[in-house]
């Protein structure tokens, strides 16, 4: 080889080689501001009425998660749901793990209540909402409260009918024959049997008069019948409401987490009390016989995942 060919390779070599370094750092630029694009840069995208926007939440009564006194009653998040040190609603039911994953909605859609779909609007992917939504605007259903006086007497019949389906719910199991049930929802003892032309059940309640059942002894209260007398088919009764909750007051009325008296062929939402001496003992209390969720304030906490 000449010597002009060898100085003339030996130009050319680190030329080359500035030219490859520098298609390089191009490509890798390029590459780099793919990733970025489409991997690594935030997404600025803002929800807007119309969106299509998916979202974990946590639906709580009586304050936002995490803040005292709160009660779940709905979530997304198997974490929330499977938590036992988590105090639920009277009225929610955990579902298998697949079942709890992120809601989607189209935004102004209608298919959520409405402060819920709303708060989202101008919000972005990862943002975390808290949104209250007044009880008149939440679930709602027409409703007339009635106030009970614990002192006063009440009355159940000393035999009840149920269907098969409200037996089992109440009671945990079938029945086809003839069955003694040590505590019944009231809390005293009973017996029941099957009818097998109707399918139906048929309970007699025995408590004594003079003695006092535990109906309900739960998280959210304790509510105790006192039986006064067992006559013409009838049992006669006052209650002690205690072990509640305060959530506010007005006035002489306590808010209180709501207490469930599930009388099997209806349910009573215990939702305020009053008590004048301040024993802790309810001298009267307000019930509801719609669902736990209807004309309640909503509590909801929010996270984005994604926005279309």
């Amino acid at each position: 080889m000449a010597d002009s060919e060898i100085k003339v390779k030996k130009d050319r070599d680190p030329i080359m080689l500035v030219c490859f370094v520098v298609f390089l750092l191009a490509a890798c630029a390029i590459i780099g501001a793919s990733v970025y694009n489409n991997y690594l840069k935030a997404d600025d995208t803002m929800a807007v009425e119309g969106s299509t926007v998916s979202v974990n939440y946590t639906g709580t009564y009586y304050g936002f998660y995490g803040e005292d006194g709160y009660v779940v009653f709905d979530t997304s998040l198997w974490s929330v749901a499977d938590n036992g040190d988590v105090l639920k609603s009277n009225d929610f039911k955990l579902n298998g793990e697949s079942t709890y994953k992120p809601l989607s909605f189209v935004v102004g859609g209608g298919s959520v209540i409405a402060g819920f779909g709303n708060a989202v609007i101008g919000h972005k992917v990862g943002d975390k909402i808290l949104v209250k939504v007044p009880a008149g605007e939440g679930y709602n259903s027409p409703d007339t409260e009635v106030r009970v006086s614990a002192s006063s007497p009440s009355s159940v019949p000393a035999t009840e009918v149920l269907t098969s389906a409200q037996f089992m719910q109440l009671y945990g199991h079938d029945l086809r024959g003839y069955e003694e049930i040590e505590k019944s929802v009231y809390g005293w003892p009973a017996s029941a049997s099957y009818n097998s032309a109707t399918g139906s059940v048929t309970i007699m309640y025995h408590p004594s008069a003079g003695s006092s059942y535990q109906m309900v002894d739960n998280g959210f209260g304790k509510v105790t019948l006192n039986v006064t007398s067992v006559a013409g088919g009838s049992i006669t009764f006052t209650y002690t409401v205690s072990n509640y909750k305060t959530v506010s007051t007005e006035g002489s009325d306590k808010e209180i987490q709501m207490i469930m008296l599930d009388f099997g062929t209806h349910k009573w939402y215990i939702n305020s009390v009053t008590d004048t001496d301040g024993n802790g003992v309810a001298d009267t209390f307000t019930y509801k016989t719609v669902a736990e969720r209807y004309n309640q304030d909503l509590y909801f906490e929010i996270e984005i995942v994604s926005i279309k």
